[in-house]
C-alpha cells in the first residue's frame, strides 16, 4: 500500500478525532504514518505518496505570542516535495494561523482561514473535480470563512449558512504535484457519512 504522511491535531482539534476519520477513510487502501512537529521534516524527506496537514500553525493559540511549528525549512521542504510530484491535502485547521506572506500560503495553499461564527447548520455544495457529479450535504459545523486566490486555483466546493457563503474546497497543480484544500469539518462533524465519502473520493482522485 502507498504511504500517507499526516500531521494532525492541535489545541482546538483533538488528534484522536482526525485520526479516527482518516483511518476510516483510508483503510485497506493507504498506510498512514502520523508525524509530530519534531519528526515531520525527517519523514517528508522519505517522499510519501501523499501529505496531509490538519493542524493550525500556532502551538498555543490562546497565547498572544504563541510559538509556531512551520518554519522556513519546513515550508521549503513542502515546496520541493510538491513541485517534484508530491500530493498535498490541507484539511480544515491546516489553513489556520499560517503566515499569509509565506510560501505555504502564497505558493501552496493559495488560501487561508479568516474566521468562523458559532456552529450552526452549514450546507456544502459543488461538483467533483473529475466527474460530472454534484456534491451536496449538510452538517452542524463551524462555518469556515476563507480568503482564496480564486484566479490561481480551481474551486469545486462552496459552503453556505445563515452567516453567509464561502469557498470550501479548491485544488491546483504546483510543478509536477497537486494540492487540494478542504475546509470541513470540525471535530464531531468529521463523522458525517457524506463528508467521509467525499474525503475518500478526493484522496483517491489525488
Amino acid at each position: 500500500m502507498e504511504r500517507v504522511l499526516a500531521i494532525v491535531g492541535d489545541y482546538y482539534h483533538p488528534e484522536e478525532k482526525i485520526k479516527e476519520t482518516l483511518e476510516f477513510v483510508l483503510k485497506n487502501t493507504y498506510w498512514v504514518d502520523y508525524a509530530s512537529i519534531n519528526n515531520f521534516s525527517m519523514l517528508i524527506r522519505e517522499d510519501p505518496y501523499l501529505v496531509i496537514i490538519g493542524r493550525e500553525n500556532k502551538l498555543n493559540p490562546q497565547d498572544k505570542n504563541s510559538l509556531i511549528w512551520m518554519d522556513d525549512e519546513i515550508e521549503n521542504l513542502l515546496v520541493d516535495y510538491v513541485s517534484n510530484g508530491g500530493r498535498l491535502l490541507v484539511m480544515h485547521s491546516g489553513l489556520a494561523s499560517y503566515d499569509v506572506s509565506g510560501k505555504y500560503v502564497r505558493e501552496l495553499t493559495r488560501g487561508y482561514f479568516k474566521y468562523h461564527p458559532e456552529r450552526k447548520m452549514v450546507k456544502y455544495y459543488g461538483r467533483y473535480p473529475d466527474k460530472d457529479k454534484d456534491i451536496y450535504f449538510e452538517i452542524f459545523d463551524e462555518h469556515y470563512f476563507v480568503e482564496v486566490d480564486k484566479e490561481s486555483t480551481n474551486i469545486f466546493l462552496y459552503s453556505t449558512s445563515l452567516d453567509g457563503e464561502s469557498v470550501a474546497g479548491w485544488y491546483h497543480e504546483y510543478g509536477k504535484g497537486k494540492i487540494l484544500c478542504l475546509t470541513p469539518a470540525h471535530n464531531e462533524a468529521l463523522a458525517n457519512e457524506n463528508l467521509r465519502k467525499l474525503l475518500r473520493d478526493l484522496i483517491l482522485w489525488m
